[in-house]
C-alpha cells in the first residue's frame, strides 16, 4: 500500500529535475534540448521508467537524462552550474515546501505534540486510508521525502548525476580523464549501494535532518 502512496512522488521529482535542467540549458543558449523534443512540458519524454522503480523502491532515482551541450553557452562555467545546480535546488525547495505544508495542516491538532516525527509516521503509513485530509498528508510526505532524497542524491558525483556534471567542468584534464575512465565501475557500484539500500540509509537519516530543521523554523 505504501508504493500506491509514493507514486506521484516517485513520477513528479525526476520528471521535474529534468524539466528544470533542460530549461535551464535552453535559457543558457543551448539549442539541443528543442532539437532533440525535449523543450517540453509532456512529463512522459522526462520520465525513465527503471529510474521510476528505483525511486518508489529506494526513494532515489532518476528521469530521462536530458542531452545538453555546454559548448553553445554564452559563460560555460556559468553555464553548467545553472544547468545542473538549479534542478538540484528546485527538488530540495519542493521538498522544503512540502513539510512547511505538512507542517502547517497539522499544526492546532492533536499531531501537533508529535512534532516532526509525524511526517516520518506519514512516510510509514501502509494502510488503506479513506480520508483525504490522511491521503493528502501521506503522499505530501513522500513527496518531500523523495524531493530532498533526489536533492541531496544528485551531489554524489558520479555520472550522470548533476555533481559529477559540475566536477568535471571545475577539474583538471588528468582529473577528467581519471573520472572518465572509472566512470561504468563507479556507475555500477552506485546501482548496487542502491539496490541493497545503503545509499538509502545514508541519504534517508540526512534527509531526515533536514525535516527536523525545517519543522523547527515552522513550529
Amino acid at each position: 500500500m505504501r508504493l500506491i502512496y509514493m507514486l506521484p512522488a516517485a513520477f513528479l521529482a525526476p520528471v521535474i529535475h529534468e524539466m528544470v535542467k533542460v530549461l535551464c540549458s535552453t535559457l543558457q543558449g543551448d539549442p539541443v534540448p528543442k532539437n532533440t523534443g525535449r523543450l517540453t512540458l509532456n512529463p512522459f519524454k522526462h520520465f525513465d521508467p527503471i529510474g521510476f522503480v528505483f525511486v518508489l523502491l529506494f526513494s532515489c532515482g532518476w528521469g530521462n537524462p536530458a542531452p545538453t551541450a555546454a559548448l553553445h553557452y554564452r559563460n560555460r562555467q556559468r553555464g553548467v552550474l545553472v544547468t545542473y545546480l538549479v534542478p538540484v535546488l528546485v527538488n530540495l525547495l519542493l521538498g522544503i515546501g512540502a513539510v512547511i505544508v505538512i507542517a502547517l495542516m497539522t499544526a492546532n491538532t492533536s499531531l501537533q505534540a508529535e512534532g516532526y516525527l509525524v511526517f516520518w509516521q506519514y512516510i510509514r503509513f501502509d494502510r488503506f486510508a479513506t480520508s483525504p485530509y490522511l491521503i493528502t498528508l501521506v503522499v505530501l510526505s513522500h513527496f518531500a521525502f523523495v524531493n530532498i532524497s533526489l536533492a541531496l542524491f544528485n551531489l554524489i558525483p558520479v555520472y550522470p548525476l548533476a555533481a559529477n556534471k559540475i566536477l568535471l567542468q571545475f577539474s583538471r584534464p588528468d582529473t577528467i580523464a581519471k573520472l572518465n575512465h572509472y566512470e561504468k565501475p563507479m556507475q555500477i557500484i552506485l546501482l548496487l549501494l542502491l539496490a541493497f539500500g545503503l545509499i538509502t540509509q545514508i541519504l534517508g537519516p540526512l534527509a531526515m535532518h533536514i525535516v527536523r530543521l525545517v519543522w523547527g523554523v515552522v513550529g
